[in-house]
This record gives structure tokens, sequence and C-alpha cells, in this order.
């Protein structure tokens, strides 16, 4: 197991500025088959994510729509079997409210809640179940496949799904809203998407576009990557203790109420162009969005975007992503000096080779984007294609 070391910008140690690397363990455990220092140069097995690829564009797959709240409880509104859309509504989500002593209806409660077991009408009712419901939206298109014990739907979608380094949040789903780069976002007073939607910024995020995304109501944020300083101000929690916890829910309870992904993790790191054209090419379709990420649990952010009817033929067959690296592999580094670029794998060396670092190690030989080379330890590169 290889730890992936996120770059994050910040002062960890009381130095404004200073360069530093934080040492997180996500969703970066290797299978080297028995071999310690990376791929042999026939190829090798790196398991970087859950799915294999951090893009993966027709993925067969089932997930369960639970906003979290452990201590929520869910009234189903389909059936297994049942095919829903992702605009419809399949659960009452029941959540625990602030004990009222008062009777009649809780006047500071808009008229689209209810309460269990009180209504507008109920002059005089005393409030005896401190439930507020709230109707929960699939957020995918599929078809209804089991009700878990807590209330949960299990639907079964075909989807593109992007699959992010590090997040933070509850599942949320909302109309999936590409912020242009053209406009005036984020100055003050202007208004990033329409309330309830999940905002893309194809770049890194800092501090006060947070803020302001939250007081619009955004639901949920999917950036490149932030500084570990600014999610940490904005979460108003240690990021390493968040992504060790145990109990994922009950640690998601206390952030604030935006789910956040980010597909590059910490730094000041761009987003690819292929992560980019895909989600350009979903702009305003609905998407499921969780952000809850767990080392010990292997649970990491994705964003799910089921695919439209006339997208699933009859002859449509999953992608099932290889994470072998092999020659013509697409492939990203993931660590040092080049992370975040990406190219093709023209050739694997027999022999280790030394590094700037002066650590030898197995390496292959990449065909960059712009035209030029690189030689690049196997153990920082992840296959993306």
């Amino acid at each position: 197991m290889v730890a992936r070391s996120l770059k994050c910008r910040g002062d960890l140690h009381g130095r404004p500025g200073c360069e530093m690397w934080a040492t997180l363990v996500v969703a970066r455990i290797r299978d080297r088959e028995g071999n310690r220092d990376g791929c042999s140069a026939g190829g090798g097995k790196t398991m970087t994510y859950p799915l294999g690829w951090p893009v993966v564009t027709q993925s067969l797959m089932q997930r369960e729509r639970w906003p979290g709240d452990y201590n929520s409880r869910g009234v189903p509104l389909v059936r297994p079997g049942q095919e829903v859309q992702a605009d419809q509504a399949v659960m009452l989500l029941e959540k625990p409210d602030i004990a009222e002593a008062a009777t009649g209806f809780p006047h500071a409660v808009s008229p689209s809640a209810s309460y269990a077991g009180l209504s507008p009408s109920s002059e005089g009712a005393q409030i005896d179940c401190r439930y507020m419901q709230e109707t929960v939206l699939a957020g995918m298109r599929g078809q209804v496949v089991d009700i878990t014990h807590r209330g949960g739907v299990i639907i079964e979608t075909r989807a593109a799904v992007i699959q992010g380094v590090i997040g933070a949040g509850n599942q949320v789903a909302g109309v999936l809203t590409v912020w242009n780069a053209g406009s005036s976002f984020p100055l003050p007073g202007n208004r990033p998407a329409e309330a309830g939607a999940i905002l893309v910024i194809p770049g890194p995020l800092n501090y006060a576009t947070l803020r302001q995304a939250t007081g619009a109501g955004i639901v949920g944020v999917v950036a490149s990557s932030i500084s570990s300083r600014d999610l940490e101000d904005f979460l108003r929690a240690n990021v390493i203790a968040l992504i060790n916890s145990n109990d994922v829910e009950r640690a998601q309870a206390h952030l604030p109420s935006i789910t956040l992904l980010f597909t590059e993790g910490l730094g000041t790191i761009a987003m690819p162009a292929r992560t980019i054209n895909l989600l350009r090419r979903y702009h305003g379709s609905i998407a499921l969005l969780s952000g809850a990420t767990s080392i010990r649990r292997s649970i990491f952010p994705e964003l799910v975007i089921s695919l439209a009817a006339r997208e699933v033929q009859h002859n449509w067959r999953p992608v099932q992503p290889d994470p072998t690296l092999t020659i013509g592999s697409r492939v990203r580094i993931c660590s040092g000096s080049h992370e975040g670029v990406t190219g093709e794998i023209n050739y694997f060396f027999t022999h280790q080779q030394t590094f700037e670092s002066d650590i030898r190690g197995r390496a292959a030989h990449l065909s960059l984007e712009d035209g030029s080379s690189l030689v690049i330890a196997l153990a920082i590169i992840e296959r993306i294609g």
C-alpha cells in the first residue's frame, strides 16, 4: 500500500506561503502484485479509484439514495422494480427538529414543510413527534432494486461517473451547472447559478467563492482543487481527522450544508480537459453528488450523471475500466512537480531509473499532450484511459 501525497499550499507550520506535502492516504491503494517498487517492465496493476478510472463515461451501477443525517429516517415513496426519473421524489426524509413546546403550527416553519403528527390546520395540537419531513429526489434515472432498513432507496442506473480525490458533505441532487469562465462571478452580487444547483468550477476553488456559493443556495460544488487552509477554514474541521473518521455520517453532520468534490485534491491543480468536457456535455442535467470521504471505509466522493434514454442503446455496453499500466495507456501523474499532467506510455524501462531525488525506481517514458516527453516513476502515475 502506497500513500498518495497530495500537494498543498498553506501555513501548516506557521510559515505563510510555504510549500508542503500533506500525505493523505486517500483512494490511492496500489496493488503491486508483489512488486514493492512499482509495476514490472511489462506492465502492472494500480488500483487508484473504486471504479478503476477517475472518469467513466458509461457504467452500470447501484447506489443508495440517502442524503445522510445519521439520526434521520426515510419513508420510501417507491417500490422495488419501479422505474424512476432523476427529478422524481423517491422518499420523505424525517429529520429531528428542535424541540418545540408551543402549540399549533410552528410559526418559524415554511408552509412547504410538514411535521409528523401535525398539520397547519391542527389548531391547538401539541407536537408529539418532532420530525420535519423533507422530500428527496432520486437524482438518478433507473430502476429501484431495493429499500434499505433505514428507508434508503437503492437505484440501478446507467451513468457517467466522475470520482474525486477528496470531498465533504452529504449526498445531494441538483442541476449540473458549469460556470462560464467569461462571466463576472465570483464578484459580489452575482449569482453563479440558481439555488439548488450543483455548480462546476473547472479550476481551483477558494474560501470566498465557497462562502458566496453557500449564500446563493448552491447545494454542491465540483472543482479541481483547493488549498488545505481554505478547505479547513470553510469546513471548520481538521481535514486529516475528517477523512480518517470511521463514522462517515456522524463526521458530516456538523459540516456546512453544501457538498464538495475535488477532482485533483488539495493545492492549485487544474482540472483535466477530459473531465471538463464531460461536465460540459451534461450541463443542465440532474446529477447526484456525494462528498463523503473516509479512508478507513474506502469511501470517496463521486458525481453520478444518469444517461438519457437516447444515450442508452440496445447494444449499449458499460465501460470496464482497466487500471493495468500498458504501452499506449493514457495516464496522469498524481504527485510531484508534474502533478496533474497527462500523457501516453511509450515504453517501460527494463532497469530502474534514478530520479532528481536520488531515488531509484521503475519508470516509464511518456509522450505528453504538448508534444514533449518525460521519464516518470511508475509509483506516481495512474491510468485514466
